[in-house]
This record gives structure tokens, C-alpha cells and sequence, in this order.
């Protein structure tokens, strides 16, 4: 996440360096848009106002869609939450990406301490070495606003794999993920020894 992050922050600052840059023609280069003298029908009769409404055209859809994943990188801190455990119920893939780790959405049975347990959805991203491990019945610990109890974060997904039968399908899976290239050969090592080992 830290990595999509910094990919993230130099993305914007491309933008908003490029931004700078047609501005600085647009209005101080040797072919600037010259306003003096124009009336507003002139100006829109030559393409001048057209110019001037490019960018902040620009910057609104640059704007509403990064939103979806600004939201995903930073999410909103949840101030005077509470944090609770909660049970997966059900588990689907929302179809996004980040960095090849796929966001999964969830089905949550949520208990607060001293209260009545609801049912809520949120999303998530898993790493794509655990994605199979996310299964309903695994437990969370999650962060809600105790106003607006939908509202809520996933803190941690608690996956555990205790049995060794599932080994060998874990074992299966890892190598297709290797033999497909969606793994590095130091993360194919990492998780095979993390599975031998809890054998």
C-alpha cells in the first residue's frame, strides 16, 4: 500500500506540474493568449475563453476520477470509533486492483462489546498470496462509527490456516500464481516456506 502510495503522489504531481507548465504558455509564453482590447464575444468567437476553461475542465476530471481510489489509498479516519470483532458472513471480488492485490468486498456480522450485533459490508485489499484464505468464517477487527454504525473500516482480517490438509491447495495455488508471473521468485519463496512451515 505504501508503494501505491508514493506511485500515487508522484502521479498528482506530474499532473499538477503539466498543469503548470500549459499555464505558463498559455499566459506568460511567446504565444500567450492576449486578452487586451477584446470584448467577451471576440474572445469566444477566436477559442481564448476556451483555453482558459481547459483547465479547471481538466483538474474536475482528473478530480472525480481519482476519487474512487483516493478513497481506497487514504481512507477517511473514523474519529470516536469503536473497535469491535467481526465475523465474515460472505466474501466477493469487487474487480479492483491495487499494485496486482485484489480489493475484496465483505459481508460482515459485526459485535460490538456490551451490544447487539449487526450485519454491515465493506471492502477491502487483500494481498494476492492470502486472497484465497479469505473465506466466510475467518474473523476481523474492524473500526465503526458508533452514530452511523455502517460506517465502518477493516483493521485486520485475522486469516489463519491451521489445517495441513489445505496445504497441498495452498501449495497448488502458489505455483500457478509463480508459474503466471504474478509473483516474484522471492514472494513464491516467502509463502512456500510461511505453508511448509505451518504444516
Amino acid at each position: 500500500m505504501k508503494s501505491v502510495r508514493i506511485i500515487f503522489t508522484l502521479s498528482s504531481i506530474g499532473v499538477v506540474v503539466s498543469l503548470g507548465v500549459v499555464a505558463y504558455f498559455m499566459f506568460l509564453g511567446p504565444d500567450r493568449l492576449m486578452f487586451s482590447g477584446k470584448s467577451l464575444t471576440e474572445m469566444l468567437q477566436d477559442g481564448t475563453l476556451l483555453g482558459l476553461l481547459a483547465i479547471p475542465v481538466v483538474l474536475i476530471i482528473i478530480g472525480v476520477s481519482l476519487l474512487p481510489f483516493l478513497r481506497i489509498i487514504f481512507p477517511v479516519e473514523i474519529k470516536n470509533g469503536v473497535t469491535a470483532q467481526a465475523k465474515v458472513i460472505k466474501v466477493w471480488d469487487t474487480g479492483v486492483s491495487i499494485n496486482d492485490n485484489p480489493q475484496v468486498g465483505l459481508l460482515l456480522e459485526v459485535s460490538p462489546p456490551g451490544g447487539n450485533s449487526f450485519q454491515t459490508e465493506a471492502k477491502t485489499v487483500v494481498s494476492r498470496l492470502n486472497a484465497a484464505l479469505v473465506q466466510p468464517g475467518i474473523t476481523a477487527e474492524v473500526k465503526y462509527d458508533p452514530e452511523k454504525p455502517r460506517r465502518l473500516q477493516i483493521l485486520t482480517l485475522n486469516i489463519q490456516d491451521d489445517a495441513p490438509s489445505n496445504a497441498t491447495a495452498r501449495m497448488e495455488e502458489l505455483n500457478e500464481l509463480y508459474d503466471k508471473g504474478l509473483i516474484t521468485k522471492e514472494e513464491y519463496q516467502q509463502k512456500r516456506e510461511e505453508i511448509l512451515r505451518a504444516v
